[in-house]
């Protein structure tokens, strides 16, 4: 079944959706060739939709509601990524990636070993690219929030941040002691914080600044994971310890 996210131009009705983005329409329309009596799937933030389709033109989709249902994709616990650009097309992957993970939402970074650059006439274009990876790959892994990429911080605005967190966690090459396990031993978090750094790493300053921050430097093991594995191992093991990747 399809899986879509009401827009601001749709209109939900006491028995029916109207369909009006013009993008859902010609997609649901021209590439997915979408008939009466087909049921689709429609997501908000807090209800999701079973529509059975009535009527299709060039500017809108008529569907009947069928049922409503609670969302009951998403992870008990909310995981948000804070990374450092990467160089090249590296980050379309942690994004798409993530998203299937159950990452909530991503904050891109500058530190100071970063290679990537964006030029501030350059971020608002990024950013609706980044967020239509976000906004697909919600769709393919039929997710019921559509993940945001938001940015671009300074590393040093970081600790402003983690109070709005249960658990903030630093990825760090130089960290051969504390391992990720060793920071879950509450297992009661519901909103974690995930840092990780560019292809150089942290500057040492960097990580004593986030550490005084309230930060939880921790190590992944032994081998030196790329920037744009790091956070899929992380968010993997979290989601199994704390998320939906366990009964």
């Amino acid at each position: 079944m399809y899986k879509f996210f009401l827009n601001q131009e749709d209109i939900v009705r006491e028995t029916e959706i109207s369909i009006r983005h013009l993008d859902s329409v010609r997609h649901l329309q021209k590439s997915l060739r979408i008939n009466t009596g087909e049921e689709i799937s429609i997501c908000t933030p807090s209800v999701v939709y079973l529509g059975k389709v009535t009527a299709v033109s060039d500017e809108e989709i008529l569907l009947d509601i069928v049922e409503k249902t609670a969302p009951e994709n998403e992870s008990p616990v909310q995981i948000d990524i804070f990374q450092c650009l990467p160089k090249g097309q590296k980050l379309e992957l942690i994004i798409q990636k993530n998203v299937e993970l159950g990452v909530r939402d991503f904050y891109l970074v500058t530190s100071k070993r970063c290679i990537v650059d964006f030029k501030d006439k350059d971020v608002g274009k990024k950013l609706d690219r980044y967020n239509k990876i976000a906004l697909e790959a919600a769709k393919q892994s039929k997710r019921d929030y559509i993940s945001e990429v938001k940015g671009v911080l300074k590393l040093t605005e970081l600790p402003l941040c983690f109070s709005d967190y249960d658990l903030v966690i630093m990825l760090y090459e130089g960290e051969s002691q504390n391992y990720l396990n060793h920071v879950l031993v509450e297992m009661t978090y519901k909103n974690i914080a995930v840092i990780i750094g560019p292809e150089g790493g942290f500057d040492q300053a960097e990580v004593q600044l986030l550490l005084d921050g309230g930060a939880k430097i921790v190590t992944l093991g032994k081998r030196i994971l790329r920037t744009e594995t790091a956070g899929m191992a992380c968010v993997a093991c979290l989601q199994y310890a704390v998320g939906d990747l366990s009964s």
